[in-house]
């Protein structure tokens, strides 16, 4: 059985644009898996990130039925494994978040 052209294809592509740069340095993968034997225990997992982590609102926009919240917050794996992630991806971003708010009656 020949091989398919759409087999080809995704293997030219999956070479030439994912993985370009290899998987990361060999210590980042190492506290990549340190890290994950911890979240693999639920108790510790839950533990990790504090009730009140912050979470700070940039906007808020008032509707006749609920409010629209945008905002930011650290990700909390950047507390864990600095460094590790891109810098674009340690603030997470929050945008059109709805918060609906009882009418009063």
């Amino acid at each position: 059985m020949g091989v398919s052209k759409l087999d080809v294809l995704y293997r030219r592509f999956l070479l030439s644009k994912l993985f370009i740069q290899g998987w990361g340095k060999p210590d980042d993968l190492r506290r990549l898996f340190e890290f994950r034997k911890m979240i693999g225990n639920r108790e510790k997992c839950q533990q990790l990130v504090p009730k009140d982590y912050p979470i700070f609102i940039d906007k808020m926009e008032e509707q006749a039925d609920c409010q629209i919240l945008d905002g930011h917050f650290v990700s909390p794996l950047d507390h864990y494994l600095p460094g590790i992630m891109p810098t674009e991806s340690v603030k997470a971003r929050i945008y059109d978040y709805h918060i609906i708010v009882q009418l009063a009656t």
